[in-house]
């Protein structure tokens, strides 16, 4: 599915995807950057399918919109697994009173410098991070807060992704990036930066 509003087609619901009936759109990657590229990446998520409360929330993550190329052994591999222990610490730590998962996630990528693309048109990432923060459920009355980050390679032999704090994220997001302050900054300051 795509969304025509990213090319300023006008006349369009620019509230539904849409599926892509021919042509070539030039902000957006196609099913056809990913079945001609000599690279060898797949479709990785920014927003997993497997955090996705229900069916229909679940099938939405699976729009170009919402995915990235990735290297198959990372993304099968060392991602995966982040994104396994993140979807677990969440359970077991970030549910409001009615037992229901409540916490910000941000999944991101770093663009790659040199020029490496799908079909000559869609940047390969160098690199795949994720952040999250909530409420501890176990420390309700205190209103404590908890963070985690993880971040890795885009990259085949990239091997398992410890978590690291929250600022140790921005540190090396900052790296990369500067804000409009100069700093990048993921989440609020309710969140922890530290252990």
């Amino acid at each position: 599915m795509i969304e025509p509003q990213l090319d300023g087609e006008k006349n369009i619901n620019r509230t539904e995807m849409q599926i892509q009936e021919g042509g070539i759109y030039e902000h957006q990657a196609e099913q056809n950057d990913y079945k001609i590229s000599e690279y060898k990446v797949n479709k990785g998520h920014l927003f997993p399918s497997s955090h996705a409360h229900d069916l229909d929330t679940q099938k939405s993550t699976f729009t170009l919109t919402n995915i990235v190329p990735q290297d198959i052994t990372f993304n099968n591999g060392s991602w995966k697994e982040m994104e396994r222990n993140v979807r677990g610490t969440l359970v077991e730590n970030c549910k409001d009173a009615n037992d229901q998962i409540k916490a910000y996630v941000v999944t991101g990528a770093v663009p790659n410098n040199n020029k490496t693309k799908l079909n000559n048109r869609v940047n390969i990432p160098y690199l795949m991070w994720t952040a999250y923060c909530c409420e501890n459920k176990k420390y309700k009355k205190n209103k404590k807060w908890m963070a985690g980050a993880y971040w890795g390679l885009n990259k085949e032999g990239t091997g398992a992704l410890d978590q690291q704090t929250l600022g140790a994220l921005e540190d090396m997001l900052n790296k990369h990036y500067k804000g409009k302050d100069g700093l990048v900054k993921v989440f609020p300051k309710d969140c922890p930066r530290g252990p």
